[in-house]
């Protein structure tokens, strides 16, 4: 594709490989009274090196004449060619995050041409023509000194990462149907629910508010979509969040037939196959979890609900020696997986717990 003017002189280069994972590479200019001051944001990789020179060259002339780089993290699909372009330019000057330089400078980048963001005041640089450009920290989305770059004359949000999604689709532009890529690049790379709330509280502080977000990966955001989509991002589970679900529910899941394995031990497999049975038959209750047998294979609500509602059928439904067992095993195997008691125990068991259950 050729290059695309996104707001005036703001280009988004780089190309559309029919990737799940697009490159998307952008240039500010800035003009003034001596000439004109031109930025690439997030240079990319070699791959797109030879498209990026053919991109810049009818706008500034080629990548000898780029007069900075501003990088979002240190990957090499987002980082790379800046040591390229500082060949072609040997003033081209890199700006980014003092956690981000510690690993970039590897790729042979002079230190002496390295401007930290955390030195500039306010996170704001002041571009020639009076236009500010705002560094808008993004810690931990995906790397700790992430930094997405805000150009307030043209209110495009460069977010790196964040925003980011596999493309299903060649189309420059999100529509709605791109969350779904979104969501799934997220899920893929970022830490935790908690990194990603930071920097969206970060984005919806701007002022003047972003008209369009610009990730390094997949569509840009515009118009109505860009609050939806900031909405969503702020209550999405991601990385930890999803493995730590992952773990409570197998914990929750091995607890159960924990339960059920003591229970039948006690001689009481007979009223345990009864109770399991009678169970099955309650149409309401097999939207709640998933058997094969008489052991618990999964839970379609929440685990510690569905745990109290089998222990308190199987007290209603079991003969009385069952009854007397359920709640001893349920609170040993409980303590034994660090599973709250109260949650399981107090509302089935119909009896307070002690304090010291609490």
């Amino acid at each position: 594709m050729k290059p695309v003017e996104l707001r005036e002189n703001v280009w988004w280069l780089a190309n559309r490989s029919d990737s799940l994972l697009e490159v998307n590479v952008y240039l500010l200019c800035y003009p003034h009274e001596k000439g004109q001051a031109n930025l690439l944001v997030d240079p990319g990789p070699p791959e797109i090196l030879t498209c990026l020179q053919k991109g810049t060259v009818p706008i500034i002339g080629g990548l000898e004449n780029i007069h900075g780089v501003l990088i979002n993290h240190q990957d090499p699909d987002v980082s790379t060619n800046a040591a390229y372009i500082q060949k072609l330019n040997p003033k081209c000057m890199t700006v980014a995050s003092e956690d981000t330089w510690r690993l970039i400078h590897f790729l042979g980048l002079k230190a002496s041409l390295f401007k930290a963001v955390e030195s500039y005041r306010n996170y704001r640089a002041s571009m020639p023509g009076g236009h500010r450009l705002h560094f808008v920290p993004s810690p931990f989305c995906h790397f700790r000194g992430a930094m997405m770059y805000y150009d307030e004359r043209s209110r495009i949000l460069f977010s790196g990462d964040l925003f980011g999604g596999l493309s299903y689709t060649p189309d420059l532009y999100a529509t709605s149907a791109s969350w779904e890529g979104i969501k799934t690049f997220h899920q893929l790379y970022m830490p935790s629910r908690d990194a990603l709330r930071l920097a969206v509280s970060r984005i919806r502080n701007l002022d003047p508010q972003p008209e369009i977000i610009a990730p390094q990966h997949g569509s840009l955001i515009q118009g109505d979509l860009l609050k939806d989509f900031i909405d969503r991002m702020y209550n999405l589970d991601v990385g930890l969040d999803l493995l730590i679900a992952g773990e409570k529910e197998e914990n929750y899941l091995g607890a159960v037939n924990e339960i059920l394995d003591e229970l039948e031990k006690e001689e009481s497999a007979d009223a345990l196959a009864k109770g399991i049975a009678a169970l099955n038959q309650d149409r309401s209750f097999t939207s709640i979890m998933t058997f094969a047998g008489t052991r618990v294979t999964g839970f379609k609500v929440d685990p510690a609900t569905a745990i109290k509602s089998l222990l308190a059928h199987l007290r209603e439904h079991g003969d009385l020696g069952l009854e007397s067992l359920v709640n001893l095993v349920a609170l040993k195997v409980l303590i034994g997986r660090n599973i709250p008691i109260s949650d399981i125990l107090q509302q089935a068991s119909g009896a307070e717990l002690p304090d010291y259950f609490e």
